[in-house]
């Protein structure tokens, strides 16, 4: 029966020491993170996103591929718009309220091309989503 414990208490020391030099060695799996831009739903899919942060779209702007679904987050704790074209020229794309810290809006570019907006409460807030 010693022996058996002296086999045990061998067994599990080899093993601490495997797995300290396992975490010495750093993590087996690298935490998957977003690209900037982007921001995560599923484990390795990242979606475009652009934040609303202190009176600035980020990134501005942001490329994406045709079909693409970006959405817009409210980090500011004050109501923003996302309001497509300029305020001396509104296309009419859409105009969504971001009523408030962690509001979204989300709009899918189907087609390639330039799309500037702007916050129409704060008309200097302005960004482009360029499609391709």
């Amino acid at each position: 029966m010693q022996r058996f414990w002296r086999g045990l208490t061998a067994l599990a020391a080899v093993g601490l020491v495997a797995g300290l030099a396992a975490s010495a060695r750093g993590p087996l799996l690298k935490p998957v993170s977003a690209a900037p831009g982007t921001s995560m739903t599923d484990p390795g899919r990242p979606v475009p996103a652009v934040a609303v942060r202190l009176f600035q779209f980020k990134p501005a702007p942001l490329e994406v591929k045709a079909g693409t679904q970006v959405t817009w987050t409210n980090q500011d704790d004050i109501l923003h718009t996302v309001t497509s074209g300029m305020p001396e020229r509104r296309d009419g794309r859409f105009d969504a309220p971001l009523d408030g810290k962690e509001s979204t809006y989300r709009f899918t570019f189907q087609q390639p091309g330039t799309y500037p907006y702007f916050c129409d409460r704060h008309q200097s807030m302005r960004g482009e989503i360029i499609v391709r």
